[in-house]
């Protein structure tokens, strides 16, 4: 058995950014909450729910400690009105929105505001779609090309694949009778690096392990595309690996989501090991 992990692995800038501005808060407030998860990770936000974090959604009471607390707002952004509402109830409000996401949302308001029709390459469902419907109430959220006109204005969500998105936007183009077509890229370029590199390693390895948070949106993204080529095995932690024979394959692949920690992508590769030998002088996790 032949084992290789991505180079590309460990938290992005955006969570690892979020992350740290949570831990300096746990250090020095009384009381910290989040919008939400600050990621799409379930082992990174019990680790910090097992440090003290509370969790705050929007659809609950207003937390009788609020006046005393600290709210962080989660790497996926929120919407500039809920953002309002938060500043009035808490003591005090951090924005963790990743600043990639950032600039997605003030690309989205500017055609908004040039008499553009804002269609987002995106899952209307992600938290990061409606915090933009946020910003631009009427943009078009889809993952499916629809026929329009006039001025049209194509983004994607962050996180989706970039190879999917220019297809989407093809499409698009071709159904549509646009006077204009402004398509502009907002694909995450750490995300893509990943997308690339998995791409790789799956048309050499006759199985790729995905590690990372079955929410998150970039690290099924991997899945996804790994899956077209070769065998995929997306597991959220090394707990999940039971009754694997590795040694039934050749060549094994390791890569991960940008929410996920390099410790949980170890203990994995560790386990993986335990499955199988490997051969003198090949890679080894660092």
């Amino acid at each position: 058995m032949k084992l290789c992990v991505a180079e590309n692995i460990g938290f992005c800038f955006g969570v690892e950014r979020a992350l740290e501005i949570v831990q300096e808060c746990l250090k020095t407030e009384r009381s910290v909450y989040t919008l939400g998860e600050i990621v799409h990770n379930k082992n990174v936000v019990e680790r910090l729910k097992r440090q003290g974090l509370k969790i705050f959604r929007e659809n609950e009471p207003v937390p009788k400690d609020a006046k005393d607390s600290v709210l962080i707002v989660r790497a996926h952004g929120v919407a500039p009105k809920v953002l309002n509402e938060l500043e009035k109830n808490f003591k005090r409000v951090i924005d963790a929105t990743c600043p990639i996401v950032l600039k997605l949302f003030d690309k989205a308001k500017r055609a908004k505001e040039e008499s553009y029709v804002v269609v987002v390459f995106g899952d209307e469902n992600h938290d990061e779609m409606k915090a933009l419907k946020g910003y631009v109430e009427d943009a078009i959220v889809t993952e499916t090309a629809i026929p329009l006109k006039d001025r049209v204005c194509v983004l994607s969500q962050t996180t989706m694949s970039l190879e999917d998105f220019l297809d989407f936007g093809a499409e698009l183009l071709k159904s549509s009778e646009p006077r204009e077509f402004l398509l502009l890229n907002t694909v995450c370029e750490i995300t893509h690096k990943r997308e690339i590199e998995v791409r790789n390693m799956a048309r050499e390895c006759d199985l790729i392990v995905v590690v990372g948070g079955k929410n998150s949106s970039n690290t099924k993204k991997l899945a996804k595309i790994a899956s077209k080529m070769t065998k995929v095995l997306h597991v959220e932690s090394a707990s999940e690996i039971i009754d694997i024979d590795f040694k039934n394959f050749k060549k094994i692949g390791v890569t991960a989501g940008t929410s996920t920690p390099l410790e949980d992508v170890k203990t994995v590769v560790e386990k993986i090991q335990l499955g199988g030998r490997l051969y003198e002088g090949e890679h080894e996790y660092e």
